[in-house]
């Protein structure tokens, strides 16, 4: 929080109580009275809220990667797919003489998210790319790339991010052995598909990383939408370190055949991953707010995956300055969840933001990247309150600057964010989180009403 320099004398004259509310705790504002600075309260400043829709995200370096089909009655329906390179390990690896493929499979990690129900069936299926993916190319989340209609693997199961799987390694010159990996997927790949592509390859195909996709061009995954039960779900893959395709094969070494695995990682770092998801919003209500940008609704929608975003606007908060000379205390927005309208667990976190006179996202100075003025993550807020049900951002910087003209207020935005955000990452549209939650707008009348707190002192 910003401090504005008084002397002594003049502080302990200029901080009184007006007449107003002060029973803090209702709003959030909890302070302890061996510390509270005493000042007047107020929470009838005007909050115009909006549903808008977020901007496109660019999907190369995600850190973790959507993939799955969702029909929320409320939220609408999301499709999120995935396509990936392979890398070689170690680049110029050979399969040998006469190799024979023993069995190939993809293994997918889980990233740290799932969205939906959990009890739905998945068909995850894997094709072949028609192009290689360009490592000079950003893909955007709405480019649809091209790929074979040849299911290469497929699968039926249900998302489970917190089951480890039991699986067997080999062991050189032993018998194999069975350990316990963390939770992830594992679908069985085309054998005539791995044999041309892989253990047949000529040595250029298996010299670089390079050569390697240009002839196998990649894999896409999807999830087959008929073949989905109940309302789905979207799960989050790690395809930064841990996932890949195995290919055991046998191999002669001189009498004796040997049993080997070559691994291909799947490392966004090292050679393109990308990811296309889309919503659709047609019959929601969702849509009718979108058409009708002009209206006050009771309620407005924040969603992940480039989905939603609520705008926010204090129209008249400069009528505080009518109040004459004064400094804010401390200042609030409340933002609460509206019950019963959302059939899934509000997002973990939500990021509030402003852009600038050029229509770009900037952070509020209350949580930026400049120590003087910033405030830890848990100090500023934006964390799902499960016991209030609402989310809280401490904006007192922010609202103090804009009434002494240090800033011009355009637009304010509050979306969706991964638990584990990073502001070093800026306040970009989130493609880590399918996250949304339902939430009252600043509209008069209703119970969930968006509210900004503030207290404050004047300075005579």
């Amino acid at each position: 929080m910003k401090l504005y320099k008084l002397d002594l004398l003049t502080l302990l004259i200029s901080l009184f109580i007006l007449s107003g509310c002060q029973e803090t705790e209702s709003i959030g504002l909890n302070v302890d009275p061996a510390t509270e600075i005493k000042g007047s309260f107020i929470d009838t400043i005007t909050v115009n809220a909006a549903t808008v829709t977020e901007d496109t995200i660019i999907t190369n370096t995600l850190e973790q990667y959507p993939l799955g089909y969702l029909n929320d009655p409320i939220m609408g329906k999301t499709t999120a797919n995935i396509a990936m390179s392979l890398t070689l390990d170690p680049p110029g690896l050979t399969f040998g003489t006469s190799p024979v493929l023993d069995s190939a499979v993809l293994v997918l990690y889980y990233g740290n998210e799932f969205h939906g129900d959990s009890t739905s069936q998945f068909q995850v299926e894997v094709h072949q790319l028609t192009d290689a993916l360009s490592e000079s190319t950003p893909y955007y989340n709405t480019k649809a790339v091209g790929y074979s209609s040849t299911i290469l693997g497929s699968k039926s199961l249900r998302f489970n991010l917190k089951d480890s799987v039991r699986v067997y390694e080999l062991v050189t010159g032993k018998a194999d052995v069975q350990k316990t990996k963390p939770p992830h997927i594992r679908i069985q790949l085309d054998r005539n598909f791995v044999t041309t592509n892989f253990l047949n390859a000529t040595s250029t195909v298996l010299s670089s990383d390079t050569e390697l996709n240009k002839a196998i061009k990649g894999l896409y995954l999807t999830v087959n939408k008929a073949q989905t039960t109940g309302p789905g779900g979207i799960a989050f893959l790690n395809l930064t370190d841990s996932s890949r395709l195995e290919v055991y094969y046998k191999s002669q070494n001189g009498t004796l055949i040997d049993t080997t695995l070559h691994k291909f990682p799947i490392k966004n770092n090292s050679s393109p991953v990308i990811a296309d998801f889309k919503h659709d919003y047609t019959g929601t209500n969702i849509q009718a707010q979108l058409n009708n940008p002009n209206t006050k609704f009771d309620y407005t929608y924040v969603q992940g995956l480039g989905g939603l975003r609520t705008r926010i606007r204090f129209p008249y908060i400069d009528k505080l300055k009518s109040l004459g000379n004064i400094t804010i205390n401390k200042a609030e927005l409340i933002v609460s969840v509206v019950g019963g309208t959302d059939n899934f667990k509000p997002a973990q976190r939500l990021l509030l933001y402003q852009t600038d006179i050029a229509n770009q996202r900037q952070f509020i100075p209350d949580f930026s990247t400049d120590p003087v003025v910033s405030m830890t993550d848990l100090d500023f807020g934006g964390f799902y309150d499960t016991t209030n049900k609402r989310y809280k951002f401490v904006i007192t910087t922010y609202i103090q600057n804009i009434l002494k003209g240090k800033l011009k207020q355009y637009d304010t935005f509050i979306a969706p964010v991964s638990l584990n955000y990073n502001r070093q990452s800026g306040p970009v549209s989130s493609g880590t989180t399918a996250k949304s939650a339902v939430i009252g707008s600043g509209k008069a009348g209703v119970s969930y009403k968006m509210k900004l707190n503030i207290i404050y002192s004047k300075i005579n």
